[in-house]
């Protein structure tokens, strides 16, 4: 009878655990695809248009063939880092990438 109970328990709560893993896939998955949305739009526009939304970069990388414009942002203990990839001979957004920016 206790055994049973056990189970049942036990049941209960890995069905429990594996919806709330459900949801928050779905919401970072959400926050994710809502980050890549807002980048897009820099796609094409140039490093001015970037710098004038998110300041001026924490770090410049020249990786050839691009220049990287590095942002990074901390809260609490996460790290946000977006990095924008620019053709440096026409100044262009070629394309981005970002971690963690689910704010």
């Amino acid at each position: 009878m206790q055994i049973k109970l056990v189970k049942i328990i036990l049941s209960f709560f890995l069905i429990a655990l594996l919806s709330n893993c459900e949801t928050i896939d779905k919401k970072v998955t959400e926050k994710t695809d809502r980050e890549n949305e807002k980048l897009s739009k820099y796609l094409g526009l140039t490093s001015e248009a970037v710098k004038k939304d998110f300041g001026e970069p924490n770090k410049i990388i020249l990786e050839t063939p691009y220049k990287v414009y590095l942002f990074s942002k901390t809260n609490m203990l996460i790290t946000c880092t977006r990095e924008f990839f620019i053709n440096p001979k026409t100044d262009v957004v070629e394309k981005f990438k970002s971690q963690n920016c689910i704010k």
